[in-house]
């Protein structure tokens, strides 16, 4: 079954997957695409990546960049 999930890290031959409730799991790294990265939100099924959703990495990118600038006062 294809579960979202968001890549928090790298850790050796491991990729570290953050799950929607707040689990971690790891998948080996050689089931993972080249252009992954930390931060992406990916769709994944028997331990493999499947698919990187870049359009709701790119909104939760904007998000976080948002909010930073709230914090920091940025906006105006």
């Amino acid at each position: 079954m294809k579960q979202k999930a968001v890549i928090d890290r790298f850790e050796g031959e491991f990729v570290v997957l953050e799950l929607d409730n707040g689990d971690y799991i790891n998948i080996p790294r050689k089931n993972c695409p080249e252009m992954a990265g930390e931060g992406m939100v990916v769709l994944y099924e028997n331990d493999r990546i499947i698919s990187i959703d870049t359009e709701e990495t790119a909104r939760r990118d904007y998000d976080f960049k948002v909010r930073f600038e709230r914090i920091l006062g940025c906006n105006k």
